[in-house]
Parts: structure tokens; C-alpha cells; sequence
């Protein structure tokens, strides 16, 4: 496919994209290439020079790079012990349920042992209804493997949406289907593999790392200091990590420590939350529409379908020299912001969902 080059104020970069990713206004249920071309290049923190320039930032609230820990199998009589953790580190957990284990007091857990996690911050997405237990008297195919486990978790979830499948493994992973999960999931995710490189983010086949690889030499491909590293490759690389049932639940673990010690630098978030902004991100169209002493206004527009696609990016705006306070509304509505100041210069960093009205910024 002939590569076209998008106008995009996006890290101050000019973005490459494939030419699926057409100026006209598309609804992508997701950005399905399993191998893309790199769609921009990585780079360090930017800050816009003139008042009125404004960019989308690589990652939520400027962060450096995210992270996010995930846990498969339902493995539900960790959860206390994952809730645990969460608080004491400032963690975010997306468990991928086997929708058809949840029923009991066991490892699948019960409905509202999953409710209560969602109303602490956590998630919930899918693992499979069945994980591939073929053998299962009810087993259809695999379209149904998929389907069937959005719509019960969703039917017992009242108001949760299901868009994001971890594939399950085991002895018929081979019968996982990448075009299958598209129809049915915004995103989805592998089982290990390596840290997840920004510029070429595969969102139907992301791949995760495991705890045992963290700061580990025999494992470099998967070590995810390596993320704040300017000098890496894999400097502002997304890290996600995989979990099973915990074996070992000493909670003095290096990478809980490395995660908050750099709190400031990560954006320690949810799976679906970094998987809907990257592909918001990578099909962005920015555009200033005002910009004077008194108010600097932009549109913010993306490729992804609307309905699905609802999660704010951060947008990074030089502010007049004047101004010692910002606030901001889209389509009219309060939106939120942050002041700050880099060499005693103001921003103001703007979290605005794509096709949802023109931002505006004022003085307070």
C-alpha cells in the first residue's frame, strides 16, 4: 500500500501513515495492519516555541512512556492481594476474564467480585469465553469464543464496555484470528514477547512482558528500565506487563518500587485506556482555528470510530507570555487542564477527545 503523508501537528512531528488513513473522515473500529510502516518518529519531550502552537503529546499528561499490568485467567483468589498492591504503589489492573469460569467462589470468581473491582478504578476485558476448550459440549467456533465473552461480561456488567481481548494460549492457540477479534475488539493483546515500540504499535497484536524480565540481563529485549532511557531504542516504549496466579506474594518487588519511584515520568494506566490513545494519536489531525492575547481555540480530529473511541489526549499548548493561569472548554463544556511552565515559559497541557467540538483556552 502507497505510503501518504498526513499535516499532522503531532509531537511537533510530521506523521507518516499508510494510505488507509485518508483526510476524509473515517469510523475505524481499530488500526488493524499487523505489521505498520512507522508512523512518526520517536522524540524526547517537546515543548512548542510560539504562543498558539500547540501538539499532541506521545502520551497522556506528557508522560514519558506507560505502563500497565494486566493479569489473565481471572485468577480471581489473587484479586484482594492485586487491590493490595494497587493502593501501596499506585497501580492500575485490567484482569482478562474467561467469562464462561465466572459463576463461583474458585479462580473464575463471581460477578460481583468483578464489579467491586470496577468500582475501585480497576478493569475488566476478555480472555475468551471458554479459552479455547474445544472440547466444550457448547464450543462453536471461534468467532463465537470471542463474541460469546464480550456479550456475558457486558450482560453482567451492567454499563461496561467490552473492547479489548487478551488471546488465550495453550494447545489451540493456533486457532486465535486476528481479522475475527478486529470485528468484535478495539485492541488486543499477545502473551510475552517484548516492550511495545510507539512508532509501530501493532494494536491487534500487542505483546507483553513478564515480571521476571525487569532489570534482568539475560532477558534486555523485555527489560523495561529501558523505557526512560533517552539513549535506548526503546526510549518512551509501552510496557505491559502479563500475570498469572502470583506465586510468590512478597509485596516488596523491584518493579511495584521502579513503577512509583517514576510515577512522574509513567503514565501507570489501564490496558484499554493507553490502547485508545495510541490509536487516537496515530490518526490525529490537530488545527489552531484562534490564536490571540485573549484566547487560542483548536479542532481536534481523529480517524477512530466515536462511539468506541472516547478517550481524551493530551494536548500541549504554548500560552501567551501574559498568562499566569489557563482554563479551557470543548463544545462549550469545562475541560480539564493544567498550567505549567518550562524555562519560566507558560503551557497549558489540554485533555480533549477527538471530533467532540473546538477547544478553547482563556486566562482564569
Amino acid at each position: 500500500m502507497k505510503t501518504k503523508i498526513l499535516r499532522l501537528s503531532l509531537l511537533g512531528l510530521t506523521l507518516a501513515s499508510t494510505g488507509s488513513l485518508a483526510l476524509a473522515k473515517e469510523q475505524l473500529p481499530n488500526l488493524s495492519e499487523e505489521k505498520p510502516a512507522a508512523r512518526f518518529q520517536v522524540a524526547g519531550i517537546t515543548w512548542p516555541e510560539k504562543p498558539g502552537d500547540a501538539e499532541v503529546c506521545l502520551w497522556k499528561d506528557d508522560k514519558v512512556a506507560p505502563v500497565c499490568i494486566t493479569v489473565d485467567d481471572n485468577s480471581a483468589p489473587d484479586v484482594p492481594w492485586w487491590l493490595e498492591m494497587a493502593d501501596k504503589y499506585g497501580l492500575k489492573v485490567t484482569w482478562f476474564l474467561i467469562s464462561k469460569n465466572v459463576g463461583g467462589n474458585g479462580v473464575g470468581g463471581t460477578w460481583k467480585l468483578w464489579t467491586d473491582v470496577l468500582a475501585k478504578g480497576h478493569d475488566v476485558q476478555s480472555h475468551s469465553h471458554t479459552h479455547l476448550h474445544t472440547d466444550d459440549p457448547g464450543w462453536q467456533n471461534i468467532e463465537w469464543e470471542y463474541s460469546e465473552s464480550k456479550k456475558q461480561i457486558e450482560q453482567n456488567l451492567p454499563g461496561h464496555r467490552v473492547r479489548f481481548l487478551a488471546y488465550p494460549g495453550g494447545a489451540n492457540s493456533s486457532l486465535n484470528d486476528r481479522n475475527v477479534a478486529a470485528k468484535y475488539y478495539a485492541g488486543a493483546r499477545w502473551a510475552t514477547g517484548m516492550l511495545v515500540n510507539p512508532a509501530v504499535i501493532d494494536y491487534l497484536g500487542t505483546r507483553a512482558i513478564t515480571e521476571d524480565s525487569f532489570d534482568n540481563p539475560k532477558a534486555p529485549w523485555a527489560d523495561f528500565k529501558r523505557v526512560l532511557d533517552p539513549k535506548d531504542k526503546l526510549y518512551r516504549a509501552w510496557g505491559i506487563f502479563i500475570n498469572h496466579m502470583v506465586k510468590d506474594k512478597n509485596p516488596d518487588r523491584p518493579l511495584f518500587h521502579y513503577i512509583a519511584d517514576n510515577k512522574d515520568k509513567l503514565w501507570i494506566g489501564l490496558y484499554g485506556e493507553i490502547s485508545l490513545y495510541g490509536q487516537e494519536r496515530d490518526t490525529a489531525a490537530l488545527k489552531v482555528t484562534e490564536n490571540s492575547a485573549s484566547k487560542i481555540s483548536f479542532t481536534l480530529e481523529d480517524q477512530m470510530d466515536d462511539k468506541a473511541f472516547d478517550y481524551p489526549l493530551t494536548v500541549k499548548v504554548r500560552l501567551p507570555d501574559a498568562w499566569k493561569s489557563v482554563k479551557a472548554t470543548q463544545d462549550g463544556k469545562a475541560a480539564e487542564t493544567a498550567f505549567i511552565e518550562n524555562e519560566g515559559k507558560p503551557y497549558a497541557l489540554v485533555q480533549a477527545v477527538p471530533d467532540r467540538g473546538t477547544v478553547s483556552l482563556t486566562a482564569k
